[in-house]
């Protein structure tokens, strides 16, 4: 944490706190332990680049940390998101995360709508979305239109939309040129700083994790802040 947010923190809750925290697949001998004794947290506004090799636990820990599994061992809180992360984190994932029979604007919408959002209102919501990240005139296409970069600014967008207060992004520039991947690096960055949300990106890209003002390294499932 820099000596900037650390005076930040000063009366804040922190968003995210792990003691110990460990993840493993299977039982006994041919258990597969993908992190193991991580301790952190995560504080409003922090930004962080988790970096590691394939393999290290970065995808786990990302999902641990965004409520999406849970923990073998140890203890994960969300001490100032009442305890629970529904509905107050965004993640944009890897791999193409867009549903195809839906068109963008309905893509950024279905969360909303899922977490209980009018329908109106969710669609009002994801249009301005894609209008402040400069995807308006995308709405109506489905996701076999887009390039990869529109793909992955359209996941942005939904995260956008959603207003959450901790944003976590999967490899988000994994499958991009080096161009578009500093333009969605550049997106992320200004969508948590619009939201002063938190914004956790794991790369394997030492110019995207240069970007961030704090690097976490992991390594075998062991955690490094």
């Amino acid at each position: 944490m820099t000596a900037e947010l650390k005076d930040r923190a000063v009366g804040m809750t922190a968003l995210v706190s792990c003691q110990g925290l460990a993840r493993s697949y299977g039982k006994g001998a041919n258990a597969l332990v993908a992190v193991h004794s991580v301790t952190c947290e995560l504080w409003p506004g922090q930004q962080v680049a988790i970096t590691g090799p394939s393999g290290s636990g970065k995808t786990t820990l990302l999902h641990l940390l965004a409520g999406l599994d849970r923990p073998t061992a140890g203890r994960i809180a969300w001490p100032a998101l009442d305890d629970h992360p529904r509905g107050h984190v965004g993640v944009v994932f890897q791999g193409p995360s867009l549903l195809p029979p839906l068109n963008v604007a309905e893509n950024v919408a279905l969360p909303l709508i899922i977490a209980g959002i009018d329908e109106a209102e969710a669609k009002e919501r994801a249009l301005t979305a894609l209008s402040a990240i400069g995807l308006a005139g995308l709405a109506a296409s489905l996701p076999e239109q887009l390039s990869g970069g529109q793909a992955q600014r359209v996941a942005v967008a939904r995260v956008l939309a959603a207003e959450p207060r901790l944003i976590i992004a999967d490899e988000p520039t994994a499958q991009l040129d080096s161009d578009l991947a500093r333009r969605v690096v550049d997106l992320l960055i200004e969508v948590a700083s619009r939201l002063e949300a938190a914004l956790v990106v794991a790369t394997h890209d030492p110019l995207v994790a240069a970007r961030l003002p704090a690097t976490w390294t992991m390594s075998d499932g062991a955690l490094t802040c």
